[in-house]
């Protein structure tokens, strides 16, 4: 049963890690083309069909089958880099609902970041799946 939790957990992950490095490409294009209005209503058309159809179920999925693990095997959260994963995967979501204020000021055309903002800021996730990788693949005992 652990195993099959696990895969569903890594599916899930990979579907979460997905939209979070891709909406913040569709926010980079409709902040750099304020001027057409055509293409910012497709944009905020994909970014609200990215949050609903793949983010929002992918972290409800993540989070699921990752707490069905730690109920299967609850001696997992004796063990520090469990611990440590928990509050990365915390920051990651606290990440992840900010990233839903930020759709919804783009949809309203609250375009308060700029595209060069939203680069840097699609770049965040990248730390937290590192981090969590290798406390993952590696745990670490010391």
């Amino acid at each position: 049963m652990h195993l099959w939790l696990k895969a569903l957990h890594l599916i899930a992950m990979v579907a979460w890690f997905a939209g979070l490095f891709y909406i913040f490409r569709l926010f980079v294009y409709q902040a750099e083309n304020r001027e057409h209005p055509q293409a910012v209503r497709v944009l905020k058309h994909a970014s609200e069909r990215l949050w609903k159809l793949i983010m929002t179920p992918a972290i409800i999925a993540t989070w699921s089958f990752g707490l069905l693990m730690l109920a299967n095997t609850p001696g997992f959260l004796t063990l520090p880099w469990v611990l440590i994963k928990l509050a990365l995967v915390a920051g990651l979501t606290g990440y992840h609902l900010w990233v839903g204020h930020v759709r919804k000021r783009f949809a309203a055309d609250d375009l308060f970041l700029s595209g060069r903002q939203c680069r840097m800021l699609n770049e965040v996730p990248t730390f937290f799946l590192i981090a969590i990788v290798l406390l993952a693949v590696l745990k670490p005992t010391g």
